[in-house]
């Protein structure tokens, strides 16, 4: 740099030099005339100085400046510089955090598609399952269907059959009132008849008049006395108000085998006795108003006794003539159809 006293006292020396150096040899309008001169050179130097002194001032405010500026520009560098480490430093980790990263995408991915694929295969097998459990669905579906049409023919079947219970049931109380009030008849016509042994009993349903042997037959006869008509036409008068009542005459005898009393006879044991004993009871019967179509005469021997014993009364009673009266089924078997 240039300093400023140092101009102040270099040109006062050089000028007195210069002064000194001329006197001795020159006369004094010479002298003035280089005083002159010199005072010119002297003013030319100061506007140079002057110039120069400018021209430093402003090279000291532009150092100066310039200072600034390359110290901004130091300190800005090494900001710069350090953001610049920083900034390497920070890439270098982002490198690694991004390669970290990648292997942990890739670590994800490969993960992903293993996951995916397992998922994919437990999607097809639940799919799978899914259209069985639909067949099965579907076949469970189709045969409730077919059971519960079978059902509601079943219910409708079981309606009917309940409807036709309901109908045999009124029937079979019916048909119990009846044989309660045939009972009742029965026994009011043939009152008369009792003492002699004749009873009216109800069992399953029927009507059994049991006409003991002394009350129709004398012994070994198929003949029927006066008294077992008179007996047999008392029943015939409510047979005839009562024609839905189908008549069994059944002919029965003791276990004392039949002796023919000649060769011509026409009962040969205690079977055929009885056979004809009853057959003569339905003759009396039908004689009397009763239809054949309604009364059937059936011998059982001595096959079907009432008392199984060997005494005299056992025999007696198993020597008897049973007239069975039952009504009709034909409406109970309607209600069956």
């Amino acid at each position: 740099m240039i300093n400023r006293n140092f101009f102040n006292l270099f040109l006062p020396v050089l000028f007195v030099s210069f002064l000194s150096s001329c006197v001795p040899y020159r006369s004094l309008d010479d002298q003035k005339a280089k005083t002159v001169s010199a005072e010119n050179a002297r003013a030319r130097i100061q506007v140079e100085y002057d110039k120069v002194k400018s021209r430093y001032d402003s090279l000291q405010i532009v150092q100066i400046q310039s200072s600034k500026t390359i110290d901004f520009l130091r300190r800005d560098t090494a900001m710069a510089n350090s953001s610049l480490r920083n900034y390497m430093n920070m890439d270098a980790e982002n490198k690694k955090r991004m390669e970290q990263l990648s292997r942990t995408t890739d670590r994800i991915l490969d993960a992903n598609v293993s996951e995916n694929e397992r998922l994919i295969a437990q999607v097809k097998t639940q799919k799978e399952d899914l259209l069985r459990q639909k067949e099965e669905l579907e076949r469970k579906q189709a045969a409730f269907e077919v059971s519960k049409s079978e059902f509601y023919k079943a219910q409708n079947e079981l309606n009917a059959q309940d409807q036709k219970i309901r109908e045999l049931q009124a029937a079979l109380e019916k048909k119990d009132v009846a044989v309660k009030e045939l009972r009742q008849k029965v026994a009011d016509a043939l009152v008369g008849f009792q003492a002699s042994g004749l009873t009216v009993a109800e069992k399953d349903g029927k009507v059994y008049v049991l006409l003991p042997e002394a009350l129709l037959f004398k012994s070994g006869s198929k003949n029927i006395d006066g008294k077992g008509k008179e007996a047999l036409n008392q029943l015939a008068s409510i047979l005839r108000t009562n024609p839905d009542i189908n008549i069994v005459v059944e002919g029965h005898t003791d276990n004392v085998p039949y002796k023919p009393k000649s060769s011509n006879s026409m009962v040969e044991d205690n079977w055929d006795l009885s056979v004809l004993r009853a057959t003569s009871v339905v003759k009396v019967l039908t004689a009397v108003g009763i239809s054949p179509l309604r009364i059937s005469a059936q011998g059982r021997g001595e096959f079907m006794p009432v008392n199984p014993g060997n005494s005299s009364d056992a025999k007696t009673a198993n020597r008897r003539t049973e007239i069975i009266l039952s009504p009709k089924l034909d409406e109970l078997l309607k209600t069956l159809n």
